[in-house]
């Protein structure tokens, strides 16, 4: 929860904030932070990780791409990140939907989100400040686990993560072709 009072050691602040009108967007040094623990938990595991941190308007703060990843991984990343931002949710939110509808993904790609796991958003006392996301690490459920690792050694305290749904029997979609539920 939180009463929306951000600790100004996070956010942008001073002449930056001025000159932005914006005193509740991620600033570069917690993002700094945030991308140095999430790359010290890959090595751990001897992988390379894609991560992006983008401010509370979508805008980069932060990309990094550790020697091994490329451009696919910093795209999915990249995906990862504005979906936790846009939908406010972690973006296993809609890779649990696609489980149980195999059209979200395809519905959803529309609106520039992807279904997959490994983008966490950033909420300080109640309010958004950006979003992470992390890819290129092998595992959709290591990546998620290093954003919301980083998340807790920068930050603090994060919600749990969400459980994977099963798959939906026959991976079928919700609806028949007529609208009417399948039996």
């Amino acid at each position: 929860e939180g009463n929306g009072q951000v600790p100004q050691q996070f956010v942008l602040s001073g002449k930056a904030a001025e000159r932005l009108h914006d005193h509740i967007s991620i600033n570069l040094q917690t993002a700094e932070k945030l991308v140095a623990a999430c790359q010290a938990i890959a090595r751990k595991t001897n992988s390379s990780a894609a991560i992006v941190v983008l401010d509370a308007q979508g805008l980069p703060v932060l990309e990094s791409r550790m020697d091994g990843a490329g451009m696919l991984q910093m795209s999915a990343t990249q995906q990862k990140t504005l979906t936790a931002l846009r939908t406010r949710a972690a973006s296993h939110v809609l890779t649990n939907r696609n489980a149980q509808d195999p059209f979200t993904s395809s519905n959803m790609a529309g609106y520039g989100l992807t279904a997959n796991k490994g983008g966490l958003p950033i909420i300080v006392n109640g309010q958004l400040i950006g979003a992470m996301g992390a890819g290129g690490m092998g595992t959709a459920n290591a990546e998620e686990n290093c954003v919301r690792d980083a998340l807790e050694q920068v930050i603090g305290p994060q919600p749990p993560l969400l459980p994977d749904l099963p798959a939906r029997p026959n991976n079928t979609p919700a609806s028949g072709a007529n609208g009417a539920p399948n039996q």
